[in-house]
């Protein structure tokens, strides 16, 4: 519940922000990062619903088809929740390209969401800046949201 009253407003405060003074310069997918956050950080149902109001939101503030991002975080933190049986997402350099794959993952659902509804959607320039911007910034974002929400764990994050 800690998590909702702290990323829901920041990420309120960064749609705002995105789709009013940043559309045009590419800014980290802060939404995603928070998802890559809580899915390797501890998964839970809670995670889940996250994602799905700050994806809902997104949409709202964004003008795209409601739900789209939605899904498209859903699927990010499922595939984040079965990767971190496997890949400790410890190093800042696994973090990046991990925030970047996901960034192009998202791009992709949310694409194909907006083809299947005959939206015209650019895809491959947009897509791609976002993933190295996004990948670039993860780190230190995600060490950032260790520490707002009391979550440093020594394996997950450095100190």
């Amino acid at each position: 519940m800690r998590d909702f009253l702290i990323f829901i407003p920041v990420t309120v405060l960064y749609l705002v922000l995105k789709s009013t003074i940043f559309i045009s310069i590419p800014i980290p997918d802060l939404p995603l990062i928070i998802v890559l956050f809580i899915a390797y950080n501890r998964a839970s149902v809670e995670g889940v619903v996250l994602g799905f109001i700050m994806g809902y939101l997104e949409d709202a503030f964004t003008g795209g088809i409601f739900g789209s991002t939605s899904f498209a975080l859903m699927v990010v933190f499922i595939t984040v929740y079965f990767l971190s049986k496997r890949v400790t997402f410890s190093t800042p350099f696994i973090r990046a390209v991990a925030a970047g794959l996901l960034t192009l993952l998202k791009g992709l659902l949310i694409y194909i969401v907006l083809r299947l509804t005959n939206f015209d959607a650019p895809f491959l320039g947009s897509i791609l800046i976002a993933a190295v911007v996004t990948g670039a910034f993860a780190p230190a974002i995600i060490l950032l949201l260790g520490r707002v929400s009391g979550t440093a764990d020594p394996h997950t994050l450095e100190r």
